[in-house]
């Protein structure tokens, strides 16, 4: 299986950053971007807010950004001896996009200046598709400039008040080590397949006990040198290099943060959703092809298919019905998840790998607030 996805070795492409002092088109030099930010108070946390040009208008960039200030400005509050570092990542496809990168992101950024004057910002504009080009490109920054940790929030997610500086408390009290992530609020939409994904994610508790990349913190050293080309899920990359089955918690150095909250919608449309659920599972088949045997074996049987009874124990903690219905949701996963891995195994037997996973994004990006008339749904 391994052999069967063969996608470039780095996600490395030329990266402009935006900020004052440089040209107006930005520099490609990761090195001039650190020396233009630094100050005498070096920034502890670097935060990324990754999106894309056509991802929505640049008023609802605006609306999110300005939501993310909020955020930044209760953290400057409680922590005000942890300084923190703003990239704001524009992905484009086509040089008229390229163009609207710039524009965009020096509105943004002025727009972020204005908010909280003492906040260094960088823009990044850059090719997409794919977030980890934009989190590396921030990543390589954040070492040159020492940052502890280094965090993000998609576009797709809103944040509770208090949580990004709660997600702060918590890594600051674990010595900056490890990952912590919000605790995710999942709302149903309109779409069939949201409602049934829903029914089921509520029956068969999917593989969410760990930081998920909607809104995470992690170490600098787990993500040195920005993530290989190979993975296209940051917090699968995240979660399999903290992994230790030979702690008696081997999700000690993964925490959520109870108080920490950020609201999700479910699911959309079923083509989106097929797309994105096989998107998925390529993610977990390679993740589970490259990774040593002990955290591979872990995440198997714990994570991912944990009351797939009988190949897993049954999980009768809500009584023995919930437990099978559970085991039969999970054979039911599983067998999409068998497909799709003996279609990289045939693969890579023909020498005919996959070369990239197909970016899965939903196009309706409505704006979803706590007080959302959808119902959450209880964890």
């Amino acid at each position: 299986m391994a052999r069967g996805f063969l996608p470039p070795d780095s996600w490395a492409v030329p990266v402009r950053h935006v900020l004052p002092g440089l040209p107006a088109d930005g520099t490609t030099c990761a090195g001039e971007a650190a020396e233009a930010l630094r100050t005498p108070t070096a920034p502890v946390i670097a935060l990324v807010a990754p999106t894309y040009v056509s991802r929505a208008p640049l008023a609802q960039q605006r609306q999110r950004l300005d939501a993310l200030m909020d955020q930044l400005a209760e953290v400057a509050r409680e922590h005000p001896r942890v300084p923190v570092v703003l990239f704001v990542g524009m992905q484009w496809s086509s040089a008229a996009e390229e163009d609207e990168s710039l524009r965009c992101l020096r509105q943004l950024l002025r727009q972020a200046r204005t908010r909280l004057p003492g906040l260094r910002v960088c823009g990044l504009s850059l090719p997409g598709p794919g977030k980890p080009r934009t989190l590396n490109a921030a990543i390589a920054v954040a070492e040159l400039l020492g940052c502890a940790g280094v965090g993000w929030v998609d576009d797709d997610v809103t944040l509770e008040d208090g949580c990004l500086s709660r997600l702060i408390r918590e890594f600051l009290a674990a010595g900056c080590a490890g990952a912590v992530g919000a605790t995710k609020i999942p709302h149903v939409r309109e779409f069939a397949t949201a409602r049934l994904l829903s029914r089921a994610k509520a029956v068969a508790a999917p593989a969410m006990n760990y930081p998920h990349g909607c809104c995470i913190l992690v170490s600098t050293d787990v993500v040195a040198g920005g993530m290989p080309g190979r993975y296209t899920s940051d917090d699968g990359y995240v979660c399999f290099r903290l992994l230790d089955p030979s702690l008696p918690d081997p999700l000690a150095h993964l925490r959520l943060v109870p108080d920490a909250l950020c609201h999700y919608y479910v699911a959309g449309p079923a083509g989106e959703t097929r797309r994105r659920i096989r998107r998925l599972l390529l993610n977990h088949l390679v993740d589970l092809a490259d990774w040593p045997l002990p955290v591979v074996r872990h995440y198997f049987r714990h994570v991912l298919f944990g009351g797939m009874w009988p190949l897993t124990g049954l999980d009768s903690s809500r009584g023995v019905r919930h437990g099978l219905t559970k085991a039969f949701i999970k054979w039911l996963y599983f067998a999409w998840f068998a497909a799709i891995g003996s279609e990289l195994y045939l693969r890579g037997l023909f020498r005919r790998p996959l070369r990239r996973i197909e970016w899965a994004p939903y196009s309706d990006v409505r704006r979803l607030t706590p007080s959302s008339p959808s119902t959450p749904q209880e964890r």
